[in-house]
């Protein structure tokens, strides 16, 4: 498994002259090469730039590396790329057999399940950062520091297979396209369904995909198509979206615009479905096959969630959100370095798991387990990049031992969400309550 981490970088890195900005850079031989800057950003520890060079030397048992001061760094680093990162992830994609027919990746009737969505992003709130990502501020109102951010995730398995960091005031239909285009060569389309939420209901998005030979699923919006659906009497029906002119003037694709002016309206399905709370919601789809009915249109839009849980982990357990630079250069490589070590982590985790599980159905228990996700991340905070600078068969047998012991000998039980909620405690038990911490002296407050 370590080994997919390390070619991926070393298949990455030998490319220089595709990832430096500017002309004689990086040419001169030097103890701390383009190869270790790289490999710093993928693995530092995120605590400050000196803090992570001198555990980034100190990790290094094997080779000399250069020591290398802050300022160094922070020079050296404006003339990377920031693509290279999200290359060296894709790598690592098709490294552990992602884009093939594998059954170690969890499906869905076949398909593989991926989730298209955006979210802000906190930047530094510098004048020359807010400038660069077209922050303006007016007269009466200091508008905050964020950044659009759009990504594609896979719901069963975790991964990111990209993302992008786009200006404040980036719509979020233009990224997702780019983010399609970016991951055509890690999906098979014709095994693919993308589910979005309302913030997606677009023509070109639905041409996009169907242009593609695959598959979506969109939740719309309550005055989405309103004349098309006036005539929709079933809960699943085949329903006709008329290509009007005023819907074509949106396409910013001209090759897309081309090939649908000729249509009069795409065929598609729609359902109306009944969540847990009773609120009715209306998806449309080009899935027609009839094997899929409306109790797998409701579990495959639940799955969608998924896709908070990975910005979750993103955001608090690996701190896309810290950044060690002051310019929009630096944060897309601190937020694009970290979809390898997201992406590593998710695979470690699905490998973990089915570990644990196997040896407890030996064991002849039934419940299910998982690994503790927080300790499973800093586990491979602290051992990768001992691994990464030190790849001897020794150093990688002895580390690798360690985290699988460490990570499967205490996992979390899977526990189920209670069906029905506590019942609120009484008047008498609430004053007895009262009593009892103005007896021991404590403070209580009652909020309304």
């Amino acid at each position: 498994m370590f080994y997919y981490v390390k070619n991926s970088i070393d298949n990455i890195v030998k490319y220089v002259s595709k990832f430096v900005i500017g002309e004689n850079k990086f040419i001169q031989e030097s103890k701390f090469s383009f190869k270790d800057y790289v490999t710093f950003f993928c693995f530092n520890k995120g605590t400050s730039n000196q803090a992570d060079l001198e555990d980034f030397i100190e990790d290094n048992f094997t080779q000399e590396i250069e020591e290398i001061t802050r300022q160094a760094l922070s020079k050296q680093r404006t003339y990377i790329n920031p693509t290279i990162f999200k290359e060296i992830n894709k790598e690592y994609l098709r490294l552990i057999n992602y884009n093939t027919n594998n059954s170690f990746f969890n499906e869905y009737k076949g398909f593989r399940l991926f989730g298209g969505d955006g979210s802000d992003f906190e930047i530094p709130d510098f004048e020359e950062v807010r400038s660069e990502f077209g922050i303006k501020n007016t007269p009466k109102y200091r508008k905050p520091a964020i950044a659009k951010f759009s990504s594609i995730m896979d719901l069963l398995n975790g991964f990111i297979l990209d993302g992008i960091i786009g200006n404040y005031k980036q719509a979020e239909l233009p990224l997702m396209h780019q983010n399609l285009e970016n991951i055509k060569d890690l999906i098979t389309p014709e095994k693919s369904i993308f589910i979005f939420d309302r913030g997606y209901n677009a023509m070109e998005l639905y041409a996009h995909i169907i242009s593609i030979n695959s598959y979506f699923i969109v939740r719309l919006k309550d005055k989405s198509y309103i004349d098309e659906r006036y005539t929709i009497t079933e809960n699943d029906s085949k329903i006709k979206i008329e290509l009007k002119k005023d819907r074509l003037k949106k396409f910013h694709n001209p090759t897309l615009k081309t090939e649908y002016e000729n249509k009069k309206y795409l065929k598609l399905r729609i359902l109306t479905i009944t969540l847990k709370n009773g609120t009715k919601e209306t998806l449309l789809t080009n899935i027609m096959d009839k094997n899929f009915i409306i109790k797998d249109f409701k579990e495959l839009y639940n799955l969608r969630w998924g896709i908070e849980t990975n910005y979750n982990t993103l955001k608090n357990r690996l701190a896309i959100e810290n950044y060690t630079g002051k310019r929009k250069i630096t944060i897309e490589q601190d937020i694009y370095s970290k979809f390898l070590k997201y992406n590593i982590f998710q695979y470690y985790e699905n490998y973990f798991n089915l570990l644990i599980n196997r040896t407890k159905r030996q064991k002849g228990i039934k419940e299910t387990y998982k690994v503790n996700q927080a300790h499973l991340i800093r586990k491979l905070k602290k051992y990768l990049p001992i691994m990464i600078l030190n790849p001897t068969k020794e150093i990688i047998r002895k580390y690798t031992r360690k985290l699988i012991d460490s990570c499967t000998k205490s996992p979390n039980k899977n526990m189920k969400k209670p069906s029905t909620p506590k019942k609120p405690k009484k008047t008498t038990e609430i004053q007895h309550e009262l009593q009892t911490n103005l007896k021991k002296g404590k403070k209580y407050e009652i909020k309304n």
